[in-house]
């Protein structure tokens, strides 16, 4: 019985802290770090900014910890890539593995949009702390290829153009709804979405053969 008291409280905290970040993370992405307050996300959590204050000491400690919760991950998952051969098959899984970590935070792409559009000291920390390593560790990647298929002056093109065709499609999901009349986010459009990148992928590295032969 001594065991049990921790362990639940435990569980329980770790349960709210993820209900923190997730209320924060839509929230900033709506209204950016300097537009959203604490007192708005401990409301929205079901929480007094007291008891938000027990898991997070600031609120920039909180978006700090919601950007490192979504791009964390993807620096991961990028960096299983030298572990393996440039096949089809690990760009698939890689594909695969970005997009449903974007689908379980969707709300990471529209706050990466919002501070582009805002600016700021909240955008040079992102850019510095996360996304600049991630677009770098996707470069490293890309001229790790023996092909050299993309020259040096190619290679942040083609990063930066599946950067805007991942992160894109979740950024642009309110939009893309009123265009097509269907929500980008469902798991059927998703998985659709999913296909296409993996095509795409596929008909690049066709296209890469094409060259080396």
């Amino acid at each position: 019985m001594t065991l049990t008291g921790p362990t639940t409280t435990t569980a329980e905290g770790s349960v709210t802290r993820e209900r923190i970040l997730d209320v924060a993370e839509a929230l900033f992405a709506q209204r950016g770090l300097a537009g959203t307050g604490v007192r708005e996300i401990a409301r929205s959590a079901d929480l007094t900014p007291a008891s938000l204050y027990n898991h997070f000491a600031s609120k920039q400690a909180l978006y700090d910890a919601v950007i490192e919760r979504g791009v964390r991950p993807l620096l991961e998952v990028i960096g299983r890539l030298p572990s393996r051969e440039h096949t089809a098959e690990a760009f698939d899984d890689t594909i695969g593995a970005v997009m449903a970590h974007l689908a379980s935070h969707p709300h990471l792409a529209r706050l990466i949009h919002h501070e582009t559009i805002n600016g700021g000291d909240s955008l040079k920390g992102l850019v510095e702390h996360w996304i600049r390593p991630l677009i770098e560790q996707a470069q490293v990647e890309v001229r790790r290829d023996q092909s050299d298929y993309w020259s040096d002056d190619e290679a942040p093109l083609m990063i930066t153009g599946w950067f805007h065709l991942v992160v894109g499609h979740f950024a642009m999901a309110p939009m893309l709804q009123e265009i097509f009349g269907e929500d980008p986010l469902s798991p059927h459009n998703l998985e659709r979405q999913t296909r296409f990148l993996r095509k795409l992928s596929r008909l690049m590295m066709q296209d890469r053969e094409s060259k080396d032969s």
